[in-house]
């Protein structure tokens, strides 16, 4: 981005060294110096001329960027809280809820009749329609999957790591376990699903530039005597190497590496073809056949009872009525006897909250099993269950294995199936698409986005659906057709359920009569205010008891914000000032000039930036649109006017002191005083704007917005007077096209015209002098053979 910020000039070209004068004696380069002294000079004054534009661009910038985010800050509407040219924010005011009933009633907002307005009574509140199951709709019961007590081959890899080098850095995979982001299980039961898994882990490893290890690893299988074994090459690499670094022990064994710190870095390497013939010699073990007891002792499963996780660790049993009590004396230690069952049924084990001391299901506590150790969890864990896995309803399961308690009756039907259609209804509106393989959440969102006017959530805590309708009030409902009551409830108790009812509000405006109002919702606006009500009162036999205390209202503006805005601005508004003043007023400082590159050479950074600071001082000294901005600040209102006047009463006024420019003084007492009494006429004075018809002049914060938008407007072909002048990013279309950078465009085309020349010359320069020097080496040897004869 051209000229935003200081650029480095555009460099002289540089003195030529070389080896000239060997013969003739004489100091070739210096001698070439002084004669092309004059264009260095015309280079180096061009060098200077630059860096004194871009340092006037950045002086312009700075202003102009004040002038800017003033304007966005405190004139814009897309800044509301702190916009004081709109008249809301002089509206902002608080509301205080009267009487003894007033707890019943919140109110935010504005309105002129505030103060006249009262809530009367509140004759009913609004309810939207809804529904809830009446009984727990889980069968309250944690499954196992099917507990394989034989001999079964462990994958090495899966949960494992392994960690690669590529180019210079090196990257650790974990092998993945459970559902990849497709929904596919990470599957290490045969050679050719390990190697879809360990892609699908690669692909979780980032290598920048948008790319994963997966796009420069890829591994596959090949047979081998008969044995499917892993093949893991690179591509793609863009010329880095990539290695196999090291590993878990486990993760290493499967691919052949029993000790990798013997293996030497070429071996060790992937190349386009894999391993060196050497590695691919090896024997991959990518299982180790291991008992339940090798698999499951000593390992840690932890469970959440109630929100309080605690774990517990296996023990040595070697069958399912074993295990199950041995994990329910544990559970009983950490959460209390009586409260956790655990039970075989058959190859499974089964979980169940009790009431303690009693043997009656506990249908209000929520068991989990929250994580465990290595080979414990997932699909092919040794419990065969998921992590998160309740004694509620599984979301995320098909609807027909969720646990859900009236899928028993559904498939006790005659010709049930999991592909069956479930036909849902709701408020008339058919939900089609479903059948019981779908997950319980697919059926929800599909409902929630359907045009049935319903919202439906699972209440985890309490096991039941809810179903509320999304139209409010009266005009809501919830009807469910046979099948969905089937599906939601236990189709026996159905549902507690409440109809749509609108609130009825009896409000009162000044002396007037009492009007009730109809809302189908309890928060609704009124007259400009935001009113919630909460309870009911005022009323006596649906009828209004003219003896019940009504709320009133009373409003008062917000004075705190309005003083903290305006405190703001006319610091913010004052600094302008100060940075206007300084720019413009200070004088440039003749022995500080920009450096050129040898100056620099014999300089620290520290000591540069030092010179510097001091040389860009007065780059803008007298500027003509600096000045005519300051005096434009100094008098927004003319001294006498009504509105100075006005302003100054108000106790907004300017400084006496004729060095301050012009700069605000703001006495808060006096300010604040004005605001209670005077509100609408401060609003007025800072809000207004000029009207022809009736001879309004422009407020404060118009008159300011007709000076940000002279020296620095940023929409529009034509910018403010500062920006077309130095541009700004805050118009990205000025930075290159604006008067300075113009200059620094023409100034680089001569430099670079200069060094053109002042390389021709140069190079005509050194061309003479070695010519010059061939011809003197020619004089000395005829001098030499001459010399030789007459010896």
């Amino acid at each position: 981005m051209a000229s935003v910020s200081t650029t480095n000039k555009i460099n002289s070209a540089s003195t030529v060294r070389g080896y000239g004068g060997l013969v003739s004696g004489l100091d070739r380069d210096s001698l070439i110096e002084g004669m092309t002294a004059s264009t260095r000079a015309k280079i180096a004054k061009q060098n200077k001329s630059r860096q004194t534009t871009l340092w006037k661009q950045e002086a312009y910038q700075s202003v102009s960027s004040k002038l800017v985010e003033f304007s966005k800050k405190y004139m814009s509407y897309t800044t509301p809280a702190t916009n004081l040219a709109s008249a809301s924010l002089w509206a902002s005011s608080s509301i205080t809820t009267n009487g003894a009933n007033s707890k019943y009633v919140s109110v935010t907002g504005s309105s002129s009749i505030s103060n006249s307005l009262s809530i009367v009574g509140v004759k009913e509140m609004a309810q939207d329609a809804y529904k809830v199951s009446k009984n727990v709709v889980s069968d309250s019961t944690l499954n196992s999957g099917t507990v394989d007590f034989g001999m079964k081959d462990v994958s090495n890899l899966e949960g494992e790591y392994l960690t690669f080098k590529y180019g210079s850095k090196t990257y650790n995979v974990t092998m993945q376990t459970g559902k990849a982001s497709d929904g596919t299980p990470y599957d290490y039961s045969t050679a050719e699903k390990s190697a879809e898994s360990i892609n699908k882990s690669l692909e979780q490893v980032s290598i920048g530039n948008g790319k994963t290890l997966a796009s420069v690893i890829k591994v596959s299988t090949y047979d081998s005597g008969g044995v499917s074994k892993l093949d893991i090459r690179s591509e793609n690499t863009a010329g880095n190497t990539v290695l196999l670094e090291s590993g878990s022990g486990s993760a290493l064994k499967a691919l052949g590496f029993n000790d990798i710190s013997k293996v030497s870095e070429t071996d060790r390497t992937i190349s386009g073809t894999g391993f060196s013939s050497t590695v691919k010699g090896y024997t991959q073990e990518l299982t180790t056949s291991k008992t339940f007891l090798e698999r499951t002792e000593g390992k840690n499963i932890s469970f959440t009872y109630n929100g309080v996780t605690k774990s517990i660790k296996f023990g040595d049993k070697t069958n399912i009525t074993d295990l199950a009590k041995d994990l329910k004396d544990k559970l009983a230690k950490q959460f209390g006897d009586g409260r956790i069952d655990v039970q075989a049924d058959g190859d499974k084990l089964v979980f169940k909250t009790k009431i303690a001391g009693t043997v009656n299901d506990d249908k209000t506590s929520v068991l989990s099993i929250t994580s465990a150790d290595k080979g414990i969890l997932g699909i092919n864990g040794e419990l065969g269950i998921k992590a998160g896995e309740s004694n509620r309803l599984n979301l995320e399961s098909s609807v027909a294995e969720s646990g859900l308690e009236s899928m028993k009756a559904i498939k006790s039907k005659s010709g049930y199936s999991e592909d069956n259609s479930i036909n849902l209804i709701i408020n008339g509106v058919s939900i089609t698409g479903l059948t019981y393989k779908n997950s319980m959440k697919e059926i929800m969102d599909k409902i929630n986005s359907s045009d049935a006017g319903v919202k439906v959530s699972y209440l985890s805590s309490s096991d039941k659906f809810t179903f509320q309708s999304t139209v409010a009030g009266a005009s809501g409902k919830v009807e469910l057709n046979e099948d969905a009551v089937a599906l939601f409830s236990d189709n026996i108790t159905g549902f507690d359920e409440e109809v749509g009812k609108d609130a009825v509000i009896a409000v009162k405006y000044g002396n007037g009569a009492t009007q009730e109002l109809v809302r189908g919702s309890n928060s609704f606006n009124l007259e400009g205010l935001n009113v919630t009500v909460s309870g009911t009162f005022g009323y006596t036999n649906n009828v209004i008891d003219d003896k019940a205390d009504p709320v009133t209202l009373t409003a008062k503006t917000n004075g705190d914000k309005i003083v903290s805005t305006i405190t703001d601005m006319i610091k913010d508004y004052n600094e302008i000032i100060q940075l206007v003043s300084d720019q413009s007023s200070k004088k440039p400082n003749r022995d500080y000039s920009p450096l050129t590159d040898e100056q620099k050479e014999s300089m620290s950074e520290d000591q540069i930036k030092k010179w510097e600071d001091k040389a860009k001082v007065g780059v803008l000294f007298n500027d003509t649109e600096l000045r005519s901005l300051s005096d434009s600040l100094r008098f927004v209102f003319d001294a006498g006017s009504d509105e100075k006047a006005m302003l100054s009463s108000f106790g907004i006024t300017t400084s006496s002191d004729y060095t301050e420019k012009g700069k605000l003084v703001f006495d808060e007492t006096k300010f604040r005083a004005a605001l209670e009494t005077n509100a609408e006429d401060i609003k007025k004075l800072f809000t207004k704007k000029a009207d022809t018809s009736t001879g309004e002049k422009d407020g404060f914060m118009a008159k300011l917005t007709s000076i940000t938008n002279k020296f620095a407007n940023t929409s529009g072909t034509v910018k403010g007077i500062l920006i077309e002048k130095a541009g700004s990013v805050y118009a990205p279309t000025s930075v290159t096209a604006n008067s300075l950078q113009k200059s620094i465009d023409s100034i680089d085309v001569y430099i670079k015209k200069l060094q053109s020349q002042l390389k021709t010359e140069t190079d005509r320069y050194v061309k003479q002098f070695t010519n010059l020097e061939n011809v003197i080496a020619q004089m000395n040897s005829q001098s030499s053979t001459l010399s030789s004869f007459g010896s």
